[in-house]
């Protein structure tokens, strides 16, 4: 059975316009249950068209994530799914409640306490108050505003405000649920618990459609994405694919929804003489990841082995510098730090010149996904003191090698964690 159906949906934008004929088109498209408008999805001068022709179907029970890069229309689908918008054209047919948490705290009243916002949107889910009494006392306790409940919510901090927003979203039962971007907000520990939940609820079978920059969230949450790019649908398929292309269109350039191409969208780097990243003592001149070939590799399997290389140059002496390296996974989690600890780097000064460092990662460290590397140059002093310094300026895919029987056996399923180290095991009968 279809959750959600989706038919050449668009959506347009009179750039800088807005009176009642816009309200009045978003209600009118409503009453008449979301028929589909005739509309040609060309761009002019004052307008932007923020979906162009999207199809698609959700199977009950299935869990969707929707990727892109900010602007990509992702923000927009999910709030004509949710019924806060209307398409320019197109049809959508939902056969089931739908629950949103789109921006935290999207239909909160200030005004209002935790207790009265709670059941105010479960009867704009169209829950009856039984229901939300059955569910009150969890919502409340996951939230841990258990001596707030009763306050009005424009007195809760930011924290309170988020977690509450989430636990009535995920704990009122929709068939549907749809999440954008919830998990970048709030502490660690919350995300965790938000994850979980949502584990809970595509245990239930029930639908979710989850937006997210994250691959490593996609990947856990999600058998299917969609990739959306300037507001077209440019993949459809199980979420390793679509946050390939995802990848792929990032790293060519592709401008999805105007991101500019940055250095973390490449293997390779090397700095015109009159831009290198650097003080009075040292610059930097290049940098590269390549495998054991010395070829530029911007993807790799995790069966293989690869490299950073960067160049320096180091312009006054006396100084015992020593290079070191930072690796980050695609949303900002330090995997860990390295530098180089011998005894020569730490102790002997560096005299004026170029030098060429190499950093060795082996075979079947990492799980799969985006590796983010900052490097530099710095002291080996009690402030540490570093001399060049460049976050993400390389990045590097690493895809799972399914045959790699070594760490899998014949296992071909998802393997959890960060990393993915091939370490020393000894079983004995007892």
């Amino acid at each position: 059975m279809l959750s959600i159906s989706v038919e050449n949906l668009s959506k347009r934008y009179q750039l800088g316009m807005i009176d009642r004929k816009v309200l009045w088109r978003e209600v009118a498209w409503w009453l008449k249950g979301g028929k589909s408008r005739v509309a040609s999805p060309e761009e002019t001068a004052n307008e932007f068209w923020a979906l162009k022709d999207v199809s698609f179907q959700i199977r009950e029970g299935e869990t969707v994530g929707i990727i892109g890069a900010n602007g990509a229309g992702k923000s927009t689908l999910l709030k004509i799914l949710s019924r806060i918008t209307s398409p320019t054209s197109g049809t959508v047919r939902i056969n089931g409640r739908v629950g949103s948490l789109l921006e935290v705290g999207t239909g909160f009243n200030p005004e209002m306490t935790g207790r009265e916002n709670a059941y105010l949107n479960g009867a704009i889910q169209g829950m009856k108050r039984p229901e939300i009494d059955a569910k009150f006392d969890q919502i409340v306790s996951f939230a841990g505003v258990e001596k707030f409940i009763d306050t009005p919510v424009k007195r809760y901090s930011s924290g309170m405000y988020v977690r509450l927003a989430f636990s009535v979203a995920a704990f009122l039962e929709s068939e549907i649920l749809i999440v954008d971007e919830v998990l970048s907000v709030g502490d660690q520990q919350f995300q965790n618990r938000c994850i979980q939940r949502l584990q809970d609820i595509i245990k239930e079978g029930r639908t979710v459609l989850f937006v997210s920059h994250g691959a490593a969230q996609v990947r856990k949450l999600c058998t299917r994405a969609i990739c959306l790019q300037r507001g077209e649908v440019i993949c459809d398929d199980i979420a390793s694919k679509a946050l390939e292309q995802y990848q792929a269109a990032q790293l060519a350039g592709g401008g999805m929804g105007g991101v500019e191409k940055s250095a973390s969208g490449t293997a390779e780097v090397v700095y015109p003489e009159g831009e290198r990243p650097g003080d009075d003592t040292a610059k930097l001149i290049a940098a590269r990841l390549v495998d054991d070939s010395g070829n530029v590799v911007e993807r790799s399997l995790t069966s293989r082995g690869f490299r950073l290389e960067f160049e320096y140059e180091v312009f006054q002496g006396g100084l015992p510098l020593r290079p070191a390296c930072i690796v980050s996974d695609e949303l900002g989690n330090i995997l860990f730090w390295t530098g180089d600890s011998s005894l020569d780097a730490r102790t002997i000064a560096s005299p004026p010149g170029r030098y060429r460092t190499q950093l060795e990662f082996p075979a079947r460290l990492f799980s799969p996904g985006k590796l983010l590397f900052s490097f530099g140059v710095g002291e080996d002093s009690l402030t540490g003191e570093s001399h060049v310094l460049v976050a993400d300026a390389l990045s590097l895919m690493q895809e799972d090698d399914l045959g790699d029987t070594l760490i899998r056996g014949a296992y071909k399923g998802t393997l959890p964690g960060f990393v993915r180290p091939s370490l020393k095991w000894q079983t004995t009968k007892a």
